[in-house]
């Protein structure tokens, strides 16, 4: 058997350490951390027949067969195990002898999903090709997305700081021998036998010189056709959601996550939960570092339940800054022992409900004495509100038929100003007093007629 391989990349994670709440503890240098993967074998058929393999975007094979495709992403519920995970990748099988290259099935980008009923798929891009003879002319598939096999879900458990999921296709009664589905595809009488086959998608998205090799024929190899067991990973992930905001109370998140683990390495505690500014995860190596944080949480492994967990984070109103773009990370409590824990979920605040309300001030006024054509007159001003004592300044403008005369400005002390009104002409004015406000209070004005007299 030949195989072809192009290694995956290697990853490097640079090592970080977490403070613990209660003591502060350092982890030792960590390598490059697993990754979410989707492990299989498509068949033994598929590794012993179509054995010279090409595999691209990371794609990797070990020397039993089993392709493992990288870089999953997706979501898994442990509540109702609805399971939706993107892996990247591909591999091209091919039966190849004397340098000429018969046939071959490219199957790349798998995706595993599972509904809330627990019937799982895996769909990929299928594409298939063969070179003529024995008559038939060369024949190919274009790349196209198909469902490649079913299954019965099983329980996602933690490993290696990820979720797994492990499951056997489905294969006797999958297509029906002597039914339409099989007529249309090509498929001879009372075959596939016992119905044994790949799902009838990933048959009709391959060219017919090569879909015996995907379902029982009756032949001596109908064993290694079977589908393979395969084991899919999903990474940690985090739900956020605000449950209040306001100046007076500051930010409230409720934090949920899935496929976490809480015990990765002996010493491991659970997961520490914290609002920071996005980008990357804040250095946690001191005790005085956490104040890089706006808020902190810590669940215990005894609070993840089936590698899922609800917390709450309170930032106060101070400790946030609206120029900023803020984030709710993750990592594993308590000495940061391996990165499989760590995330970054960006967070949307609404900086409007975190605005200082500003409430309604009253303006009185009282005269001390009033103004005449001969004598100065004084004015006793008082603003209030239903928080703290307004605070600010009083305009005070004198007018007389529609114009304003005079202008003073007045600084409020504890709530009031008094001010000092000039001689006046008789007549009637108008006095205008207007508090310009403040950040607890809004503006107020108030109009007090004046009749002047000798």
């Amino acid at each position: 058997m030949h195989h072809l391989k192009r290694g995956l990349s290697t990853l490097v994670a640079t090592s970080l350490t977490a403070v613990g709440l209660a003591a502060v503890a350092t982890a030792p240098a960590q390598a490059a951390e697993p990754l979410p993967v989707l492990t299989w074998e498509i068949s033994q058929q598929f590794d012993d027949h179509l054995s010279t393999h090409v595999l691209t975007g990371g794609a990797e094979e070990s020397a039993e067969g089993v392709i493992t495709f990288p870089g999953g992403v997706g979501s898994y519920d442990a509540g109702d195990g609805t399971t939706s995970v993107a892996y990247q990748g591909s591999v091209a099988g091919s039966f190849a002898m004397a340098a000429v290259t018969y046939y071959t099935v490219t199957i790349a980008d798998p995706i595993v999903t599972v509904d809330e009923s627990g019937d799982g798929q895996i769909t990929a891009v299928v594409s298939a090709s063969n070179a003529a003879g024995m008559g038939s002319p060369a024949e190919s598939t274009p790349p196209t997305r198909v469902v490649v096999t079913t299954f019965d879900s099983g329980t996602w458990t933690p490993g290696a700081g990820l979720q797994s999921l492990s499951a056997t296709p489905h294969w006797a009664g999958v297509l029906a021998p002597n039914s339409p589905e099989s007529a249309a595809l090509g498929i001879g009488a009372d075959k596939p036998v016992d119905g044994k086959s790949f799902n009838p998608a990933f048959l009709g998205g391959i060219t017919s010189g090569v879909r015996a090799h995907f379902y029982a024929s009756g032949s001596g190899s109908d064993a290694k056709k079977a589908p393979a067991s395969f084991t899919a990973q999903v990474a940690p992930a985090v739900g956020v959601t605000t449950t209040g905001a306001s100046y007076a109370n500051g930010l409230d998140l409720s934090v949920a996550g899935a496929h976490f683990t809480g015990v990765t390495n002996p010493g491991d505690d659970g997961v520490y939960v914290g609002l920071a500014e996005s980008g990357e995860l804040p250095d946690t190596s001191s005790q005085e570092n956490m104040a890089l944080f706006a808020a902190v949480a810590w669940v215990p492994a005894n609070a993840i339940t089936d590698g899922s967990f609800v917390t709450a984070l309170h930032a106060p109103t101070a400790k946030l800054d609206p120029s900023l773009d803020y984030s709710v990370y993750t990592w594993q409590a308590h000495a940061h022992s391996n990165t499989t824990q760590d995330t970054e979920t960006p967070v949307t605040v609404d900086w409007s409900a975190l605005e200082q309300q500003r409430s309604q001030a009253t303006v009185s006024a009282t005269w001390v004495k009033k103004p005449t054509t001969s004598t100065a007159g004084k004015l006793a001003i008082k603003v209030k509100g239903a928080a703290a004592t307004p605070t600010g300044k009083v305009v005070i403008k004198l007018v007389r038929n529609g114009a304003v005369k005079k202008t003073f400005t007045k600084p409020l002390r504890n709530g009031a100003a008094t001010v000092t009104l000039p001689e006046l002409v008789a007549g009637r004015w108008n006095v205008n007093l207007r508090y310009a406000g403040s950040a607890t209070y809004l503006a107020a004005t108030k109009v007090l007629a004046l009749r002047v007299t000798r």
